[in-house]
């Protein structure tokens, strides 16, 4: 250095030249504490205000352009190299299988630095930029763990001679050579997103929501003319506490031939005993239902209406007797010893209770034919009587329901079939707490289920109009409400039961004469019907279905098949669709799965449930979702529901969740 070293025999600390402290301003040595001399900590005068000395500043100066000048001395006659830092760890893969990385490169004096590839690797290329980063190529692809070298130069730009011998060989520049060693990695898997999506709920479909009666036509939730036309799948009222034929088939895939026949109601017998913890007997193959294993009775039951409400079909529940069994109640009442009146209303309104706000069951039977009881005259027996009570302590709790009343047996000392005899109702006709709720039901049957008078004489079929609209069609008839024959059916083995066939079919359109030409006004739908039954082991009837459970018995449906009444899909069909996009191709198949779920929408009623899985084949990118949306009659707000992706396979998830939303369609 230019000035020495000044070196205070008492203290260890550094001072550059040799002015002493002003008077007032202790020296270092002098502040110092020392151990021999416990009071030399007490206060110290205050440091008092100077002025600048300018000899002062002038030796600064000084000193201040002594050490700039040794710096450069040492920057030009010992300039150091660079050094390099490179971090192979730091690597990253681009488009193509290249390998990005940073030299890392720098200069102990700032100076700038120069890049420069002094030999290339043995099988691709590499090039460099000014700041040192590098693009390797390789010449194949190469697989995690394969490796590449190349030379680089890093130039030290700035003036200077790197050590005495460069004064006998002068250069400007300071390089370092340095081999790179580039490792290829595994690449990231690519990233899965899905995106959101909005459709509009479809306009409603024929037979969508609720039903409710007008006159002697049964309207829709939106107000259009519909009909009942559907079968009985009798079980749940015997000792099975099942639908029959789920021992050779799977439910779901019966209701599905349901409405392939064009049937678009099930009308399902059950007896008390279901709501008492009546567990199916075995009559259930669970290798073909799996899904109903563990089930008591009435979870069976649930399952039956939710997929009725999946495919379209409406239910209509039927109190078919007390206790299991066969047939109606033995006593031809509603109620018994086991169980009161009482007891049966209370069993209807849980029942009501629990399909309350589920437009798949449309109505309830109150009781299958009360033979035995009156109508009127305020008795225990009185079933006039008794079905108002029931009915208005279901519609209390659901009062959107149809509520169906059977006939008797006896009005007025005329007979007529178990259930079909509805001529009291011109004299005292149901009345419930909520208007448009009623449907008058009746069951009629054939010569070879009993030889009634009506049946006698070469003739008969041409009288059959008259009987049906004497015991029940006049309702329907007059306008004073709807008519729904809840059972009828043949084996079609007598003669006569053609006949009767052919009368009350022709009968149920609106031929009332059976001349051939409907006699009801235009737009008016007929009257409705299930009938007995759906099961191939229907003894007197015998049923649509043939002896395998399987076949449908074509004799009946050239009957059936022109007064049959198809609902609208119930999926009438509107679609979110929702992208799921990968953010790179990958050489690899790629998975994941989705499945939906409710958030204001609710599935079942606002949309289908969807899963399943999404697959990407090598070099796609881009895979579409689409989740049902359905169409209902009722304003509502926009509803959401969500796609939620999971599991992937060969790529990671980015964005998981798709948000779907329904607008309404009454505001569009």
């Amino acid at each position: 250095m230019a000035a020495a070293d000044s070196h205070d025999s008492s203290s260890s600390s550094h001072s550059v030249g040799h002015a002493k402290p002003k008077s007032g301003v202790a020296s270092p040595a002098r502040n110092r504490i020392s151990a021999k001399a416990p009071n030399a900590a007490r206060p110290q005068p205050a440091i008092a205000a100077r002025t600048p000395n300018p000899v002062e500043s002038v030796v600064s100066a000084f000193l201040g352009a002594l050490t700039f000048a040794r710096r450069e001395f040492e920057h030009t006659l010992f300039n150091k190299v660079p050094t390099i830092g490179y971090d192979p760890t730091k690597n990253s893969l681009t488009t193509g299988n290249a390998i990005t990385g940073n030299i890392g490169a720098t200069d102990p004096e700032n100076d700038p630095l120069a890049y420069k590839i002094k030999q290339q690797p043995a099988s691709g290329t590499v090039t460099i930029d000014a700041h040192g980063t590098f693009v390797y190529t390789p010449g194949a692809p190469m697989q995690p763990g394969d490796t590449a070298q190349f030379v680089v130069a890093v130039i030290d730009r700035g003036m200077g001679l790197h050590g005495i011998r460069s004064l006998l060989s002068p250069q400007t520049a300071g390089t370092t050579i340095a081999t790179i060693t580039v490792a290829a990695i595994a690449a990231a898997p690519p990233q899965l997103s899905i995106s959101d999506a909005t459709a509009t709920e479809p306009g409603p479909r024929v037979g969508a929501g609720f039903w409710h009666t007008s006159g002697n036509q049964i309207l829709d939730a939106a107000g259009n003319p519909v009909q009942i036309a559907g079968v009985n799948w009798f079980g749940f009222e015997g000792y099975n506490g099942a639908p029959d034929g789920l021992w050779v088939r799977n439910y779901k895939d019966m209701m599905d031939q349901m409405v392939d026949e064009g049937f678009n109601t099930i009308r399902l017998p059950y007896s008390q005993d279901v709501l008492h913890g009546q567990i199916p007997g075995n009559s259930i193959d669970f290798t073909l239902n799996p899904d109903l294993q563990g089930l008591t009775s009435i979870q069976v039951m649930d399952k039956v209406i939710d997929y009725a409400g999946e495919i379209g079909l409406k239910v209509i529940l039927d109190h078919h007797r007390n206790d299991a069994g066969v047939s109606t109640t033995a006593n031809g009442l509603w109620y018994d010893d086991k169980y009161s009146e009482t007891d049966w209303v209370n069993d209807w309104v849980t029942l009501a209770k629990r399909y309350a706000n589920n437009p798949t069951v449309i109505g309830v039977d109150l009781h299958n034919e009360p033979y035995n009881g009156t109508w009127g005259g305020g008795g225990a027996d009185d079933w006039a009587r008794a079905a108002e009570r029931a009915g208005n302590a279901i519609l209390a709790v659901n009062p959107d329901l149809l509520i169906i009343v059977e006939g008797i047996g006896v009005y007025d000392d005329q007979y007529y079939w178990y259930g079909g005899n509805l001529m009291g109702v011109k004299d005292r006709p149901i009345v419930l707490n909520v208007p448009n709720r009623v449907v008058y039901s009746p069951h009629d049957y054939p010569n070879s289920f009993y030889p009634q008078p009506w049946f006698a004489g070469a003739d008969f079929g041409a009288g059959l109009p008259g009987v049906f609209n004497k015991a029940w069609g006049y309702i329907y008839a007059d306008g004073i409400a709807p008519i729904y024959l809840g059972e009828f059916g043949t084996s079609l083995t007598d003669p006569k039961d053609l006949i009767w066939f052919e009368a009350i079919t022709s009968y149920l359109s609106g031929d009332f004469d059976n001349n051939g030409t409907i006699d009801i006004p235009a737009g008016a739908k007929g009257m409705g019907w299930t009938y007995w039954a759906w099961n191939a082991n229907s003894v007197v009837t015998s049923g649509i279905l043939s002896d395998d459970w399987t076949t449908v018995d074509p004799a009946k449906r050239v009957y059936l098949k022109p007064i049959e009444f198809r609902l609208g899909s119930p999926t009438a069909t509107s679609a979110a669709t929702f992208t799921v996009t990968l953010s790179a191709a990958s050489d690899q198949t790629v998975t994941v799965h989705y499945a939906t779920s409710g958030g204001t929408a609710t599935a079942g009623s606002d949309f289908l449930d969807a899963a399943g899985t999404v697959t990407f084949l090598p070099g796609e990118t881009s895979k579409t979702v689409a989740v049902t949306v359905l169409g209902d009659s009722a304003p509502e707000n926009t509803e959401t529901f969500t796609v939620v992706l999971s599991s992937p396979a060969n790529a990671t998830l980015a964005n998981a969740v798709g948000v779907g939303t329904i607008v309404d369609h009454t505001t569009v």
